[in-house]
């Protein structure tokens, strides 16, 4: 017992404290190098620092090495170490995408039909072991049986899907590492709800990761994520889920990033590649972009200027967090 529960605690205790490290190491040496962004919701917009986020998922992947180490020598077991082993290839693979991404900057990354390309092949890790199950329990459909076409087809989707759209939903501090948290934390809960242990064990040590990450990235932020992060965090969820077959409650948890992609694509018939940030004022207030809402950022601004006559970023962001709350509670009565 004893055993066990030391496993379960020491990934998490390396995840936070190599993130950690790391973060606090990187952000001097990014400024003193030029891995430095605009915060463009600040009025004066200061220079942060970038690619943050990466350190998180490094921290993440120590963690897990711990983990696989810690069953194998001390359980004397390699149960499930082929689903890890492939969520660690898959997390490393996205992230070195979004890290290319970062350093051509931003602006000047791949193409978008490029990182979607890209993120579709990524998803080999996944499809070589047959990952999930192909009988698939979808929102108003109820059961439906993909047969071959679900690890071929519907896993490289779904990591496509995944790590492009948690990319789509940011740009405001604290709200990348939030949203995170909020959506590897509930397919973790669900994972052990259902017997998934290794899944739920996993998620925890990618939230403590993730905590170590926002204590420099929360309201004014010191360092950005980067698309490292938003990459591998958006294809570790689509994995959690596949791998759990946890597809229905998983379409529930993301609403908000297909509600985004729908703003997206609104944006595209009027013509604009819509940006998240808002307008700030000499208070740091924000105002929509547009005249349009084509982000949820913008209509979390709006939200917020209708009721309290104001919107700051954190309000921005604290707005969205409940609306993901609100999401992730139904999820769990339905999904």
């Amino acid at each position: 017992m004893y055993r066990e529960i030391l496993i379960a605690i020491l990934p998490l205790i390396l995840s936070f404290f190599v993130s950690y490290y790391l973060i606090k190491k990187w952000i001097p040496i990014a400024h003193r190098e030029g891995y430095v962004g605009k915060d463009m919701n600040k009025y004066n917009k200061p220079e942060v620092a970038e690619i943050g986020g990466l350190y998180a998922i490094i921290g993440t992947i120590f963690g897990i090495l711990l983990y696989i180490g810690l069953k194998v020598y001390v359980l004397k077991t390699t149960e499930d170490l082929v689903e890890v082993f492939s969520i660690l290839t898959l997390l490393s693979l996205t992230t070195i995408l979004g890290l290319f991404d970062d350093i051509l900057g931003w602006k000047r990354g791949l193409k978008p039909l490029q990182r979607v390309f890209l993120t579709f092949i990524l998803a080999l890790p996944l499809i070589i072991i047959s990952a999930g199950n192909s009988y698939v329990n979808l929102p108003f459909v109820g059961e439906v049986n993909f047969g071959i076409l679900y690890p071929l087809l519907i896993v490289p989707i779904a990591i496509m899907g995944t790590s492009n759209a948690f990319n789509m939903l940011a740009g405001y501090n604290g709200l990348e590492g939030s949203m995170g948290i909020l959506l590897i934390g509930a397919v973790g809960l669900e994972s052990y709800l259902t017997g998934n242990y290794y899944l739920a064990e996993i998620s925890l040590i990618i939230i403590f990761s993730i905590i170590a990450f926002l204590i420099f990235n929360w309201y004014p932020s010191k360092v950005f994520p980067g698309n490292s992060f938003t990459y591998g965090i958006g294809s570790l969820f689509g994995a959690i889920v596949i791998l759990g077959n946890l597809e229905k409650f998983g379409l529930i948890l993301f609403t908000l990033y297909f509600i985004e992609l729908i703003l997206f694509i609104r944006g595209l018939f009027n013509h604009v590649y819509k940006e998240n940030f808002g307008i700030p004022d000499e208070n740091n207030n924000l105002k929509e972009p547009y005249d349009k809402i084509y982000s949820i950022t913008h209509l979390a601004i709006r939200i917020n200027r209708k009721i309290f006559k104001k919107a700051t970023e954190k309000m921005v962001v604290y707005t969205i967090i409940l609306l993901q709350i609100i999401i992730t509670i139904f999820a769990f009565i339905y999904g």
